[in-house]
């Protein structure tokens, strides 16, 4: 699954944590036969996860950048894909390819329908 998310939406092969992280995450999250149709979240906490969160994997969205980090003039946001759930918080991880940066951020503006 990491390798098909990688390849079939052209990032780069340093990305590899971060999509692998992505994958385990969702598959922890899908249900499976083998433990009656529950998610594994499910049968470790006993019930069922909240997937109000999700997000279309590798989706432009803009992260806001906080005023302390930006002069006046300075843009407020900066564009970026979205890779990863930042499972401690309830902040995405995003890349931004014009720089190869990855950050953290909670203040993200999805773009799902356009990539």
């Amino acid at each position: 699954m990491t390798r098909y998310m990688l390849y079939e939406k052209e990032l780069p092969k340093k990305l590899w944590a971060e999509v692998a992280n992505t994958s385990v995450y969702l598959l922890n999250i899908m249900s499976t036969s083998a433990l009656q149709k529950r998610t594994s979240f499910e049968f470790w906490f006993g019930y069922k996860p909240d997937l109000q969160h999700l997000k279309i994997f590798d989706c432009l969205c803009c992260t806001y950048v906080p005023q302390v980090k930006r002069d006046k003039l300075d843009k407020k946001a900066k564009l970026g894909v979205f890779i990863r759930y930042n499972s401690p918080s309830k902040a995405y991880i995003i890349f931004q390819p014009q720089n190869g940066k990855i950050l953290v951020n909670r203040d993200v503006n999805f773009m799902e329908d356009k990539q």
